[in-house]
Formats: structure tokens, sequence, C-alpha cells
């Protein structure tokens, strides 16, 4: 049995543009990632193939689905319920395949940086949307939750990453040192070096 499902959001049929793909489908393909193969019980000791699985749903899941976020300006915030409770789900399963995906930090440094700048750009737009004005559905995550969760998901991961050490004599460098890395490159920004 695969411990990561056969396929991805990204080659369900249904999900690669085509015109019967819905926001509900993909919430719900989204919740079977999180409770088939991510729930709580589960910790996913999994071979290198399997974690290379997980890495690629990651990436895809961060090209897509937290990509920019329209601002306070554009849109009111109860228009984009589907938007945000996909991006809550997203984050979700992010954060549960950071926690559950043994060897996960190992050779994904590409994706983590992509990853930490979306996680930082969605909680910097979000963090604008909590100084305005918002109405909400009750069903509804308010723009103070999600940059909460987006929060609690970057720290997450930013604290794997500082705990993690290298599962194979493959990968010799620790994965502190990517986060060495990632919060260094943070800093020449923040100073006006890059």
């Amino acid at each position: 049995m695969s411990v990561v499902p056969s396929s991805t959001p990204f080659t369900v049929p249904g999900f690669n543009g085509a015109n019967n793909a819905t926001p509900e489908g993909f919430l719900t393909f989204l919740r079977s990632l999180r409770d088939d193969f991510l729930g709580d019980q589960k910790l996913l000791k999994s071979a290198t193939a399997d974690k290379d699985a997980w890495v690629t749903v990651v990436d895809g899941l961060t090209d897509h689905m937290l990509g920019p976020f329209p601002s306070p300006d554009v849109v009111a915030w109860v228009t984009m319920k589907e938007k945000i409770i996909v991006t809550e789900a997203t984050l979700e399963v992010i954060k549960r395949v950071f926690v559950r995906v043994e060897g996960i930090f190992s050779n994904s440094e590409k994706v983590l940086k992509k990853l930490f700048v979306r996680l930082v750009d969605l909680r910097r737009i979000l963090e604008v949307w909590t100084q305005t004005e918002n109405t909400c559905d009750k069903d509804m995550f308010t723009p103070l939750e999600m940059k909460d969760r987006t929060c609690t998901v970057l720290t997450s991961i930013l604290r794997g990453l500082g705990n993690s050490n290298p599962l194979t004599s493959v990968t010799p460098e620790p994965s502190w040192k990517v986060l060495k890395g990632i919060l260094q490159e943070s800093l020449d920004v923040c100073n006006g070096k890059l």
C-alpha cells in the first residue's frame, strides 16, 4: 500500500484546467489527503520515493494555492470565501506533511525556500487585512485567524528545519544549514543587500 495517493492534486482528472474542476472537489481532495494520509495518528516513515512524492505535493500546493492573495482595496473578504477555505485546507495539509513525513526536510531546499517566501507573503497581506474592517460569514475564517494559521505553519516548518538531521549519508548536510541560509537571505533583504 502506498503512503501517498497515486495521484496528486495536479494529476487528478478534472484539476488540470478541465471545465469540470470545482473548488468543492479540490477541497474534498485536500481533506482526503489530510484525513486518509496525514491523520492525527499517522507518522509516515516513508521511503525516499514516498518523501519525494510528498515534496511534489507541497511544491504544487505552494505554486497553485499559496500564490498571490488579493488586497482589501481589490476585493471584499466575504467574497473570497472559497479561496479562504481552500487556502486554510492547503495550510493544514502542508503543516501535516512537515510534521508526519519522515525525511521531508532532506534535499528539498528549493521547495522550502519557495514555501517560506509564499508563507511570509501570505502572512504579510493577511496583516493588511487585519487592519481593515471585514465582514465574515459565520462559517468563515477571519483575517486574524488566517494570519495565525499561516504563522503556525511557518513556525512549525522553521522549527522542523532547526531540529532535523540528515537521515542518510547521501544528505550529509543537516537541515539547520538550510534554515540558516533562509534566515540569512531574509536578513539581507531586510537590510537592502539583495
